[in-house]
């Protein structure tokens, strides 16, 4: 694969995405743009960029605060994103302009695109599937389905037709009780989403996070709602690569 930056302006800051071609790409490919978590476009959210280009697709991983700025601690990085998700109109707004750069690339052909996103980015990944409809589908990994302190409320009017849906959820995952998740299955039940709902039983958040790659950990942080699961990041691994198949193949 050949890794490759694109930049833009956006809300005062330049904003630096990276994006991943496989070498032997013939003509213009699907696109999945990846919305990291808070910690920004880590070593991490590009690792699953590169993932994304193994299967065959461009990854494009979101610088999403601009100025490749990436919080290392829990605490600079929920002041941060609190913006964000106390206006998830704002944080639509972000991710819809970095579509539209992804789909400006010769490499990338704009009528294919998904999004995934982790945590956060899953619930702004959701949000898109919400008020989007030219996206193929948008996937959710240990996302955050409802948003802290219970707000706002789910962005469900207006409601689009023609992304699908996967999410893919540990039960152990403290940022996501049950009671979340079924608020979920009877909003998309209801709205007549096509959408998938994957639970890895006694999974925590972040489940294919490793150690490594966990800045909290690495800058001494014991958190105690993530822990990585090799099983279930395999398992979520494989649930993407056949879904994204569906929907590009």
């Amino acid at each position: 694969m050949h890794h490759e930056y694109t930049e833009y302006e956006y809300g005062a800051k330049t904003c630096k995405d990276s994006y991943y071609v496989p070498d032997d790409a013939d003509g213009p490919l699907p696109v999945v743009l990846v919305i990291p978590d808070y910690h920004g476009a880590t070593e991490y959210a590009e690792k699953n960029a590169q993932a994304i280009c193994d299967l065959g697709y461009v990854g494009y991983c979101l610088d999403f605060y601009g100025e490749r700025a990436m919080p290392k601690t829990s605490g600079e990085a929920g002041e941060m994103i609190v913006s964000y998700i106390d206006d998830r109109t704002k944080a639509l707004e972000r991710n819809r302009a970095a579509l539209d750069q992804a789909r400006a690339l010769d490499v990338v052909d704009g009528s294919k695109t998904a999004v995934i996103g982790y945590s956060s980015g899953g619930m702004f990944a959701l949000d898109m599937a919400r008020r989007v409809a030219d996206i193929g589908a948008a996937i959710a990994v240990w996302g955050v389905l409802v948003p802290w302190q219970l707000r706002p409320f789910p962005m469900i009017e207006p409601k689009v037709d023609g992304p699908k849906v996967l999410i893919l959820q540990g039960t152990d995952d403290p940022f996501n009780p049950l009671e979340g998740i079924l608020g979920v299955m009877h909003e998309f039940n209801a709205t007549g989403t096509d959408y998938q709902l994957i639970l890895f039983g006694g999974k925590k958040h972040a489940f294919s996070l490793k150690t490594e790659d966990n800045l909290e950990v690495r800058g001494g942080e014991e958190p105690e709602a993530l822990l990585y699961d090799a099983d279930a990041d395999a398992r979520s691994r494989r649930y993407v690569a056949d879904f994204l198949t569906e929907i590009f193949d």
